[in-house]
This record gives structure tokens, sequence and C-alpha cells, in this order.
């Protein structure tokens, strides 16, 4: 009974952990797990929810659900064929600081725990799809297109989320440059007052994976024009990682990616679903895309635009998808193709 006690003791410590520290900034995070090894100890172990993780902060995302996504020609028949977008590991991202930089400012306090190596394989546990919030002016950003749509020559993917808060995925919006780290900052500054000016106080013995998807939400001020909404998945050792597989990158290294299916590609739709029960609805934890437009880019020639519009239509017809084609022109004009 006294061993129950103390641990009934540990947790209320937890809470006032989460309560004091986390809740300023993250006002709805809830602990999906925790763990008190041992006893008496002042630390434990957790992991935030996903569930409303970002709800009334600065990272929650509040647009209509439509997104863009620019890619290569190649890349989208790739997409349109397999049936299901890549949510790339961190480790194969264009910008190599991704994770480091939020995280870099837990580093000059030891409490914290922060440690390269560690970030570098926590990182390999993080997969994530850009994408920009679905306006006229996303649509016709020339840095978009020079970066990310294959100099004008590829095209933008028009999409919507079949469910826009599936368990085990953060939809969100990235913050830039050092003002965007106010929220890291601030939580920083109020766990150095915690675990500082009070007495028997729990602690996370694993800090930088706590708050691993809020790290995950920042990036230097030079990416600020890119407006990026992310879809985030962690991979966790209780979560089935069915959609999770190794492929070879444009640098010739094995990485991880993640499976994001198309609407009507997902293999689990051929399962029997009771809809009843609500731990056996897949599609609330495997969100699907559902591609609504395909935008050809100014830089393909208009010879080329309508053989890629009959290819389009062949692709569309065979795998029942629903888009429609469009072109943008060089007066940054979006026009139907027939």
């Amino acid at each position: 009974m006294a061993i129950d006690k103390q641990i009934s003791k540990d947790f209320v410590r937890v809470d006032d952990f989460i309560s004091t520290v986390i809740h300023p900034v993250l006002p709805n995070a809830k602990l999906k797990e925790s763990f008190i090894n041992g006893a008496p100890t002042n630390y434990f172990e957790g992991k935030l929810s996903s569930c409303e993780l970002f709800k009334e902060t600065d990272y929650e995302y509040k647009g209509d659900g439509k997104f863009i996504h620019h890619t290569s020609l190649f890349a989208l028949k790739a997409i349109l064929d397999s049936g299901y977008l890549r949510m790339s590991e961190f480790g194969n991202l264009i910008d190599t600081s991704e994770l480091h930089y939020g995280a870099s400012v837990f580093k000059e306090n030891s409490i914290f725990q922060y440690e390269q190596a560690n970030m570098d394989q926590l990182r390999k546990n993080v997969f994530c799809l850009s994408a920009c919030q679905s306006s006229e002016s996303t649509k016709t950003n020339e840095l978009m297109w020079e970066v990310y749509g294959d100099k004008g020559k590829g095209v933008i993917i028009e999409f919507e989320l079949t469910k826009k808060n599936p368990r085990f995925f953060i939809l969100g919006k990235m913050q830039y440059g050092i003002d965007g780290l106010k929220p890291l900052t601030e939580l920083k500054k109020l766990a150095e007052n915690y675990i500082n000016n009070k007495d028997n106080v729990m602690f996370p013995n694993n800090f930088p994976e706590l708050l691993l998807e809020l790290q995950s939400f920042h990036k230097a001020k030079r990416y600020e024009g890119e407006n990026e909404i992310r879809l985030l998945f962690k991979k966790d050792i209780f979560f089935p990682a069915e959609t999770i597989y190794q492929d070879i990158n444009s640098n010739q290294e094995v990485k991880y990616f993640n499976k994001l299916f198309l609407k009507g590609r997902h293999p689990y739709a051929e399962k029997e679903i009771d809809i009843n029960n609500d731990s056996l609805s897949y599609f609330d934890e495997f969100p699907q895309i559902e591609i609504k437009n395909i935008i050809l880019g100014f830089n393909i020639s208009v010879e080329n635009k309508v053989a890629i519009t009959d290819l389009l239509n062949g692709i569309r017809t065979t795998h029942n998808y629903e888009f429609e084609i469009f072109q943008i022109n060089n007066e940054k004009e979006i026009i139907k193709m027939r």
C-alpha cells in the first residue's frame, strides 16, 4: 500500500510539471503515456498526445483544408501510379538543420539533455509532408516553383485531407526565425524556473523527445517565404508501421519513408472495418490524400501540356481519380486544360 501511495504521489508531481511548464505554452497538451522507473525518483519518461496539441497556439492550422504541394512530373506520375505520397524522414529533408534548429534552444543547459547524436537518432523516427495553404498567391509563387516545382517544368498537386485531425499525425503551421522560437524559449524558461525554485519536483528524463513535435515545426528565417503547412508523423513502437518502408533517395542513400495513400488506394480499404468501433477505424489513424486539381507548370511547352493531359486523363480513368487538370501560363493565369 505504501508503494501505491508513493506512485500516486509521483504521478501528481508529473501532472504538476505538465500544468506548470507545458500548459502555459501548449494549453491543450496531454500526456499520451508516462513511465516512472523505480522509487524514489524525481524523473519520469513521457510522450505528449498529438490530439489537439497545437490548439490555441501559433502552430494551430485554421484554414479551409485545401493545400498545394509542388513536385516534378516524374514524381507526379509515380504518385498516381503507386497510389501514395511519400512522407520524408527528417534525415532526408533539404534543410539539414531540421529539428536541430528548434532543439538548439535547449543546448546550453544540461538539464535538458540535448546531444546532437541523440537528436540525429530522433530524426529517423519523424516523417513529414510539406505543403502550402492553397491560394492564388501560393499557386503562382515563383520561389516555390523554382525550388520545388522543377523550375516551372513540374506541377502543383492541390489536395485535401480526408481526416483533418487524424490520430498519430499533427497538422500545423511552421514557425520561422528567432522570433518564431519564442514558444520554445518560454518553455525553457518555465522549465528552468520549475526545477530551480521548487522542491521535490518531477522532471522528464527524455526532454528532447517529449517536445519532439514542437521542435519539428521550426525553421530558419531564410525559409519563411515557403509559408509551410506541415503534416507530421512520429513513429511509435506501439503503432503498426505497415506504411513505413525503405527506398533509395536521389543521393543514393537508403532512407525510410511513410506512405500517405491517395483516396481509394489505401490497402486497408479492402479490410472489413467495424464502423461502430472507433478503435478499429483505420482512417482515423491513416489520413488519405484527396487530389482535387493538378496544375501544370509555366515552363512546360503547350505541345507537351497536351500530351501530359492525355496521359493524366488515362491514369485518372484507370484509378477512378476525380481531379481536374489546369495549366499556369507565363502571365500567371490558371486555365483549365481541355
